[in-house]
């Protein structure tokens, strides 16, 4: 009976023109897309690997040598890092950090050690020759007895820089010599002001080495460094003629190794230590040749303008 009153309404709504309710279309039951599995998963890329790290320590006049490489931390403190044999290299099988310093400490009396240098895939030492360095020590002694103290300037003064690192007290000590013989040439009063190893260069001497600095195309910062000490050494008078002190190639390393050939000594040929025979007030009490006075004279006329 139920079936038979469907059948009829759904006929009265044709004939009314009616429409039947339209059934919704079954959808398609969704795929649930399985998770990726750990093995599937993109694999970061791999970090770029580093450079072991290569040591090399060079002896002044070529060639390698054994020594001792220290790491030194912020406060100065070393600690051992390496051992270099006496080819002069060491690689290691794995780099060094950034900001890590180190010294190579040289294992034969004959050479000093140099400056720190900082973490790189190759860290270069050049030890200077304890013997050498006393040779331009004695050169300055001897111009400076004779008058000649540009050259003395030069020789103090670049002994000084070999020093720092190995005597730093002695190397003090040679720059107060540089110092002193410099600013006199310059037509300086009063070059160094303070005594017992802290004396200073005065602010007349800093001003005239300035007023020198600008006159040769160096910057003026007042300082006698490497430069200003070769740009002066190179005033020197002698009959008229400009006389150039002797120099060899740095090879590029530190101006502070231009000066003349150096001189290569064996281990067994150890050197005593370094000692500075001129007082202060004996290299004051050094009379100047004529031709360094004369460049004194004329030094003090330029200023003056």
């Amino acid at each position: 009976m139920r079936s038979s009153c469907v059948l009829v309404v759904s006929g009265l709504l044709v004939a009314c023109g009616g429409e039947l309710p339209a059934v919704p279309a079954a959808q398609p039951a969704e795929v649930a897309t399985p998770a990726p599995s750990p093995a599937a998963a993109t694999e970061a890329p791999a970090e770029t690997a580093k450079t072991p790290l290569m040591f090399r320590v060079i002896r002044e006049g070529g060639g390698g040598i054994d020594a001792t490489i220290n790491q030194v931390d912020p406060q100065g403190k070393e600690s051992f890092y390496a051992t270099v044999p006496s080819t002069g290299e060491k690689a290691l099988d794995k780099p060094c950090d950034s900001g890590q310093r180190f010294q190579a400490e040289p294992k034969v009396a004959a050479f000093l050690r140099g400056p720190t240098q900082e973490c790189a895939e190759r860290v270069e030492f050049m030890l200077y020759s304890t013997q050498a360095t006393l040779q331009f020590i004695k050169r300055g002694d001897d111009a400076s007895r004779g008058g000649d103290l540009l050259v003395a300037q030069s020789n103090y003064g670049t002994a000084a820089d070999r020093l720092q690192f190995a005597e730093p007290d002695k190397a003090r000590q040679l720059r107060v010599l540089s110092t002193i013989a410099a600013g006199r040439a310059l037509g300086v009063t009063q070059p160094v002001q303070g005594a017992d190893g802290s004396e200073q260069p005065t602010g007349e001497f800093k001003d005239r080495v300035r007023v020198f600095q600008k006159q040769n195309g160096i910057e003026a910062t007042g300082d006698l460094d490497a430069r200003t000490r070769e740009s002066i050494g190179r005033m020197q008078l002698r009959g008229g003629a400009v006389v150039v002190p002797p120099s060899a190639s740095s090879g590029g390393l530190s101006p502070a190794s231009a000066a003349s050939p150096a001189l290569v000594v064996t281990p067994q040929a150890v050197t005593p230590a370094v000692e500075v025979r001129m007082s202060t007030a004996e290299i004051l009490a050094t009379p100047a040749s004529p031709q360094t006075a004369a460049m004194i004279h004329a030094n003090r006329a330029r200023v003056s303008r």
